[in-house]
């Protein structure tokens, strides 16, 4: 895959092992993303996962997002994507657009909601790296829900000391923009950093490469 250039002026992000080991021993982590900062842990930690609604005070009906390294790891992960679809994933990621999906295999509670999952391939350096080191992370925003997102990941520690172990870095403003893409098609669910015009020019180049005798799903 290629990767998009980090924004000018950001850090030379290296993944500190102390987050590595941390996150797989069952950790919670918050860190920067490309939206606002993220509290993660390991996808399939059903404790890690439960750990990370009790912090927030979260709602169980509101699933935790997957990041994921790649859109080839996101098509494995979840799937399977009808040739459009992939054409759109692969125009917005890495990237600030959140999927929702049918989900391919079993994950703990909380992580998607019965037969779908919300997956995102993140644009920052530090949030692919972990999940190349550490895998599929379940992700949310790091903040009490119903709360404005923390300034910063490192403030994470000061809401929720000796629970949470972070990685700072600078805030991004917005959240991700949350699309359905179990139909066609997709339904925006969620406004966010990836703006309705950019994503309708998306969908419009993904319509062009499959004609009506070639779309599938």
């Amino acid at each position: 895959m290629k990767r998009r250039p980090a924004a000018a002026g950001s850090p030379a992000w290296r993944v500190p092992g102390s987050a590595v080991r941390w996150l797989k021993g069952g950790g919670i982590l918050a860190f920067p993303t490309d939206t606002v900062p993220g509290l993660g842990c390991r996808a399939g930690d059903g404790r890690a996962v439960r750990t990370i609604f009790r912090l927030k005070g979260r709602a169980g009906t509101k699933p935790l997002v997957v990041f994921l390294p790649s859109v080839a790891a996101a098509a494995r992960f979840s799937g399977p994507w009808s040739p459009r679809v992939r054409r759109l994933l692969t125009a917005c990621w890495p990237g600030p657009l959140t999927a929702i999906v049918r989900r391919r295999r079993r994950l703990p509670h909380g992580v998607g909601r019965g037969r779908t999952v919300g997956i995102r391939v993140p644009a920052h350096p530090l949030a692919l790296a972990l999940t190349r080191r550490v895998g599929p992370l379940a992700t949310t925003s790091a903040n009490v829900s119903g709360r404005p997102p923390l300034s910063n990941a490192a403030a994470a520690t000061r809401l929720w000391p000796d629970r949470v172990l972070a990685v700072p870095g600078p805030r991004r403003s917005r959240p991700s923009t949350v699309v359905d893409l179990t139909r066609w098609p997709p339904r925006i669910l969620r406004a966010g950093a990836l703006s309705p015009a950019v994503l309708a020019a998306r969908v419009a180049r993904a319509e062009q490469a499959f004609p009506p005798g070639r779309r599938r799903g």
